[in-house]
């Protein structure tokens, strides 16, 4: 069986590669689709004969959230490439589409999640291989049922399987989902600890490019344009909400469902680095802290063009600031920050007041690690929250030298990048009604945090701190010269 198929680039990688979970995300309109279910009749040819009738035997279950969805969009694409008749025979009774061409013995069943029963069945089937379409609509125990069926077709008496694997295509599922947890390798259950997974995540282009001043661009980098109409992510975005736009456009994850984020301008394709950032031993390195029994800091420099650059974010929990500095900070500096000379602690101006036991505040706790780097404390000016968000606001919205974005973060602060997604976001009123206080979460702690770093910036720290390591000092106002001073 051949299959000339013009692929993209990406839904081509998608489609390559081996691994036992993949998965592609793309906008609307992306040809995401067609790939995966090309893959169903090219897997089935790569099955090994069975020793004992040389069949390529196979079974791969087709799945989707609802009848409805599988049936008028999933089943739809399958028949427009393979109708009844050219690859295979359609049984509607079992909803079973047989391929029987050349050696290939395939059993392609499609199966919807509306009810319990629909579960059960899909759960009690032997299977070679199962893709997910639009699977973040999929639910996590439908998933992990799915994974246990896997490879129990064809049989060890008629060869075993070739390949095991599951696959899908979705747009972006919603931050903090167990979707956007697995596809980044984080603990489904806490969605911060890193947890490799085995999964392969394929991210097409997005369709558009977001301008700074909030206008769109068409991204010539987009797949699958010859086979839509002009004009047509343009149409897409015109009066839709900014999730929506993020979503099924721009290929970031959704927001979360909670309230209104705290920094809507953050941008993962803008301000995210592509690459892992090298701090420089020469420029400030600033420490900046929230403080309480659930402690986080930042560790960020700001650079020759104006660019606040984040290395590293520390989240805890259950640990005074004592032990977040002896267990997760000074390990950091050793390791990663070693000849970095100039060190200045920030953080919460509450971190001044000395707790009621012994009056020793959380600034006098850092100062304890003078001989650390750890001495030099300057805490912020204010913690009001129109200032804190103001100035991370202020980075947000900038562009520098060249069109640089003035704000970077390092891919490796998975809880800061979370964060800004949404997870630091305002409160909601019961009736849906958006609140301007912030919800206390995980997410908040390493949110105030960031905050006081950037307002440290916003004030022009890095330039004192920059004159201070070169033997500079600021231009004193000229002194009137005694020969031109009148006489009295």
């Amino acid at each position: 069986m051949e299959l000339s198929v013009n692929l993209s680039p990406t839904v081509s990688r998608y489609m390559q590669s081996n691994a036992r979970y993949r998965w592609i995300l793309g906008p609307f309109g992306s040809g995401k689709s067609v790939g995966s279910q090309l893959e169903i009749p090219r897997r089935a040819a790569q099955q090994r004969g069975s020793p004992l009738d040389g069949r390529r035997k196979s079974r791969i279950a087709v799945v989707r959230n609802t009848m409805p969805q599988l049936r008028d969009t999933t089943m739809k694409t399958w028949f427009s490439w393979f109708p009844n008749g050219s690859l295979g025979e359609y049984h509607g009774l079992t909803k079973t589409y047989h391929i029987k061409k050349d050696e290939m013995d395939c059993e392609v069943i499609f199966r919807a999640l509306d009810d319990e029963k629909d579960v059960s069945n899909l759960l009690s089937l032997e299977l070679t291989g199962a893709y997910l379409n639009e699977f973040r609509d999929i639910r996590r125990e439908i998933v992990e049922g799915i994974d246990g069926r896997l490879g129990r077709h064809p049989r060890m008496v008629d060869g075993g399987p070739t390949w095991i694997g599951m696959w899908g295509d979705s747009n972006m599922p919603d931050e903090g989902s167990y979707w956007h947890n697995m596809l980044e390798g984080l603990d489904p259950e806490d969605g911060k600890t890193p947890k490799p997974n085995g999964w392969e995540k394929f991210v097409q282009p997005a369709a558009m490019i977001r301008n700074v001043d909030g206008t769109f661009i068409d991204n010539p980098l987009a797949e699958n344009l010859a086979n839509l109409p002009g004009g047509y992510y343009r149409a897409l975005i015109t009066n839709k909400t900014e999730d929506y736009i993020r979503t099924y456009v721009l290929c970031e994850y959704g927001q979360s469902r909670g309230g209104k984020p705290v920094h809507p301008m953050f941008n993962r394709a803008m301000h995210i680095a592509k690459g892992a950032l090298v701090p420089s031993k020469e420029n400030l390195l600033l420490i900046a802290a929230d403080f309480g029994l659930t402690p986080a800091m930042v560790l960020k420099q700001q650079d020759a063009f104006g660019r606040v650059l984040t290395f590293d974010s520390i989240t805890t929990e259950g640990m005074g600031i004592e032990r977040a500095i002896e267990t997760r900070l000074l390990p950091l500096l050793r390791n990663k920050y070693n000849e970095c000379q100039d060190i200045m602690v920030t953080g919460d101006p509450t971190g001044d007041t000395g707790s009621q036991a012994d009056e020793t505040s959380c600034a006098d706790i850092f100062r304890r690690y003078k001989r650390k780097g750890l001495g030099k404390v300057k805490l912020a000016w204010s913690n009001s929250p129109v200032h804190r968000q103001g100035a991370t606001d202020h980075f947000l919205s900038m562009l520098v030298d060249r069109g640089m974005p003035a704000y970077q973060i390092d891919p490796c602060c998975i809880e800061l990048i979370a964060a800004l997604s949404g997870h630091f976001r305002f409160k909601k009123f019961k009736d849906g009604r958006p609140s301007t206080e912030v919800e206390k979460n995980d997410a908040s702690h390493i949110g105030d945090a960031n905050s006081y770093a950037d307002m440290y910036y916003e004030r022009g720290g890095r330039r004192k701190a920059e004159l201070k390591e070169r033997n500079l000092q600021p231009q004193q106002p000229p002194q009137p010269s005694p020969y031109n001073t009148p006489r009295t």
